[in-house]
């Protein structure tokens, strides 16, 4: 076994020292290296002796000295995850059409991506000696999509292969010392209301066994593919509320302040999101829960900077954002303009037909949407969220930033969502 580098960053030391994508690891000091895990642990060394075939095959050595606050920068590699044997009634995958990418249809459900990346996991695959490396190898914390604690109403959510009581599994992870992130997908009519009441207070029933670090609340995602599919319905405005008050009510009742919902209840609802210590350390913000209050408490530190950035240009700008981003981002325009000058900022929301209209989030936003809906003047700069690009620069319909650009024919500006970089790319005619 070994590993394949899929991306490297090539301000990183891998790089710096003479790897390259596409080089495949054999073996870190001696510890041959099978998956990512084993990647994280051997590479934390300070002397690493790393023993790998490059790109024509051949076998070949190298010295890294690991440098204090530096990444070795190996960001990407050709992993096999194990893969979901569920068959959950509001698994988006399901939902995704036809001919897209072959890694956006891949269903992972494995315990190492749940340590190394945030990978939410459902317990279902893990086998007994699954449990026992867990343990012995203190891979810890994991995130855990748990639903619901109704044994049988999770069944019927997720149609297992392998039904289990997944608290009895977490108990038995939490004797040797592991914790877990928990999030719940809600969806309306199967585990909403009471329902997720009874399951938060099951959960707060638990407190002194399960090392239960937080909760994520997420709304059910539904594309417009759902044809061969059960019928579902989503949340608006009078649901998302209900949710949120409930919420609320628990967080209080129970001093429980580990619950946290999504962003998307708050835009529906048209609540402002909780102020900056509701998300403590952020511990959901893989999730998504949170973003927008962090994205908006870096902006107000770097918005003197973007300003300047803007007012540099000697362009106007149009920022292209998410219908669940809009409010938000409205508010960071106006702040902009304010110290703009004579050059303007405007935005517009971008509707997203390529998956349908439900879907509000700028991740799953697409180019040919982009493309076809920018209605940007003469000269004037588009500005984009970097989360509408995977790592490999893609978006959700393969389309990268020069192609975009081609496209559009002008400069466009990409910002990290939660505001903290931004980069600007020349067009040339």
């Amino acid at each position: 076994m070994a590993l394949k580098i899929l991306y490297l960053d090539d301000l990183g030391q891998a790089y710096e020292a003479g790897l390259r994508e596409g080089d495949v690891i054999l073996s870190i000091n001696g510890f041959e290296i099978e998956d990512i895990l084993q990647l994280q642990r051997y590479s934390s060394e300070y002397e690493l002796n790393i023993d790998y075939l490059d790109g024509d095959g051949e076998e070949q050595s190298l010295l890294i000295h690991r440098e204090w606050g530096r990444s070795l920068g190996i960001d990407k590699v050709d992993y096999r995850p194990r893969m979901c044997s569920n068959h959950c009634i509001f698994c988006f995958i399901d939902q995704m059409p036809p001919n897209l990418r072959r890694s956006l249809y891949v269903k992972d459900d494995d315990y190492l991506l749940s340590q190394t990346y945030g990978n939410y996991i459902t317990l279902t695959n893990l086998k007994e000696e699954d449990l026992d490396r867990i343990c012995e190898d203190d891979i810890n914390p994991l995130f855990v999509s748990l639903h619901t604690t109704d044994r049988v109403l999770r069944q019927t959510m997720m149609r297992s292969v392998n039904p289990i009581d997944p608290l009895e599994v977490m108990q038995d992870l939490a004797e040797c010392g592991v914790s877990f992130h928990v999030q719940f997908v809600v969806v309306p009519g199967y585990n909403d209301g009471e329902k997720l009441w009874e399951s938060l207070c099951e959960l707060q029933n638990h407190e002194q066994e399960l090392d239960i670090l937080s909760i994520g609340i997420v709304p059910v995602g539904l594309s417009k593919y759902r044809e061969r599919l059960c019928e579902l319905r989503g949340f608006d405005e009078a649901s998302a509320r209900e949710l949120l008050n409930m919420v609320s009510d628990f967080r209080k009742q129970y001093g429980c302040d580990i619950v946290y919902p999504a962003d998307e209840f708050y835009v529906l609802a048209g609540y402002d999101v909780p102020e900056y210590d509701f998300y403590q350390d952020f511990p959901q913000l893989e999730n998504g829960i949170g973003m927008l209050r962090l994205g908006y408490q870096n902006f107000t530190e770097n918005k003197y900077a973007l300003a300047d950035e803007l007012k540099e240009s000697g362009k106007d700008h149009l920022i292209l954002c998410s219908q669940s981003a809009e409010r938000h981002i409205s508010g960071i325009v106006d702040e902009l303009n304010a110290l703009l000058g004579e050059k303007k900022l405007r935005h517009q929301a971008i509707r997203n037909d390529f998956l349908g209209e439900t879907i509000t989030v700028a991740g799953l936003l697409c180019a040919k949407d982009i493309i076809a809906q920018a209605g940007a003047q003469a000269d004037e700069v588009i500005v984009l969220p970097q989360s509408i690009f995977n790592f490999e620069g893609l978006t959700l319909d393969d389309m990268n930033l020069d192609a975009m650009q081609g496209e559009l024919k002008r400069e466009i500006l990409v910002f990290d969502p939660l505001w903290q970089d931004w980069e600007r790319h020349a067009f040339s005619h």
